[in-house]
């Protein structure tokens, strides 16, 4: 139900007048699976792992897949504006 309720939030952001979503609400949607520093627990990936690239190309992918899978299901809202500022943020502008 939780992740129900997130996908049903970020949807309601995808038409936005600049047509990109807040990167801030984006990310406090990730902290509620992956972790208040995204760290991560025993069920979910730390996004720290993962390399800047690795995580751009990961949400590029999902964005593209046709499953079910939860971060699939997720990410079909996002842009890919919004994947490199998301980057930027979690891992810094480098």
């Amino acid at each position: 139900m939780k992740i129900i309720s997130i996908f049903l939030f970020l949807i309601s952001f995808k038409f936005t007048i600049a047509g990109e979503i807040e990167v801030s609400i984006i990310l406090e949607n990730c902290k509620s699976c992956h972790g208040e520093n995204y760290e991560g627990n025993e069920y979910i990936s730390s996004l720290k792992m993962l390399e800047k690239n690795d995580f751009i190309t990961r949400m590029n992918d999902y964005i593209i897949r046709n499953d079910s899978e939860v971060m699939s299901r997720i990410s079909k809202v996002f842009n890919k504006s919004d994947i490199l500022k998301m980057a930027d943020v979690i891992y810094g502008r480098k």
